[in-house]
């Protein structure tokens, strides 16, 4: 199957998604008085997530293999039934990706090798087609994800606390089907969390690149965020905490000073300063997740009506 043969596929699929949200949208929700806590919670939460957890660390480490498995559950639930082409198969996954530049062919055949062999994928049950090899997503994959939109939905409902209903929203199949095609659709049409593409490479690109960064917001006092002085990290404990080697980390510590989002004005060994980019560019990333979530949401009680307050997803 080629790109031309998915492109009906994406059409049809992406609906009326817009690529992003306005300036204004973005403004209003982070000039809210509790905005600041808001991320500071979203940060925490996210990186509690991947502290000591090797299976989401492999799952959703780095852009890549998050945005692969997110198209697993995105192409899961564009299945139809009756149409033995649609749905998770090896093929589809590979032409979703490069229409997004994300990852090469190699890389995302032995991601999904590697998301088998750990439970995150299984062959479809009852798929006996040898024409079509249909891919589903295992509870242990949703189970990943509901964990990161839940530490997403605590962080969100401090500034929207009707947001809190989502918790159970996504105890009900239908509406997480209804919400990943909303969300997928949107990343199809262009949107991305991190809108300075230098940040996006630098801490998205890297194996657990997000979350030293967050560690780094959260390194000060609790009413310090982000920090104002200067923070002490201990690269050997990131590298553990992360399940990195302390060479990655200290190569990251030294291209984010680099490229002006920290400082390290004495060397490894004294504090790191967190510089307003850096602080921009995490503040910018959470303002257009809580804001995709909101609007994703909204889409998908739309389109099935009100979830049904199910414990199965």
């Amino acid at each position: 199957m080629t790109l031309q043969d998915e492109a009906p596929m994406r059409a049809a699929s992406r609906r009326s998604a817009s690529a992003g949200f306005s300036a204004a949208e973005v403004a209003r929700l982070r000039e809210h008085q509790k905005f600041a806590a808001a991320c500071r919670q979203g940060v925490v939460s996210t990186v509690a997530l991947y502290d000591g957890n090797r299976l989401t660390n492999l799952l959703l480490g780095d852009r890549g293999r998050s945005t692969i498995s997110f198209f697993c559950l995105y192409l899961h639930a564009l299945r139809d039934p009756n149409d033995a082409r649609s749905g998770l198969t090896l093929t589809r996954l590979k032409a979703v990706c490069a229409d997004q530049n994300v990852a090469s062919p190699g890389r995302i055949e032995a991601f999904t090798v590697l998301m088998r062999v750990l439970g995150f994928l299984q062959k479809s049950p009852g798929d006996n087609d040898r024409r079509v090899r249909q891919l589903t997503p295992t509870e242990r994959m949703f189970a990943a994800y509901r964990s990161r939109w839940s530490a997403f939905i605590d962080a969100l409902s401090i500034v929207q606390p009707q947001a809190a209903r989502l918790h159970e929203d996504f105890k009900d199949p239908a509406f997480t089907r209804a919400f990943l095609r909303s969300s997928g659709d949107r990343f199809l049409s262009g949107f991305r969390p991190i809108s300075d593409p230098k940040a996006r490479a630098l801490f998205g690109e890297r194996n657990a690149g997000l979350v030293i960064a967050g560690s780094l917001l959260m390194a000060g006092a609790a009413d310090d965020f982000p920090p104002r002085h200067p923070v002490s990290v201990s690269i050997s404990a990131l590298a553990r905490q992360f399940g990195v080697s302390r060479v990655h980390v200290r190569k990251l510590l030294r291209d984010a000073a680099q490229a002006g989002f920290i400082a390290r004005p004495e060397g490894d060994n004294a504090g790191i300063v967190v510089l307003p980019p850096l602080t921009e560019a995490i503040s910018d990333m959470f303002a257009n997740l809580f804001l995709v979530m909101l609007r994703s949401a909204e889409e998908a009680r739309a389109e099935i009506g009100e979830p049904r307050r199910a414990h199965s997803a």
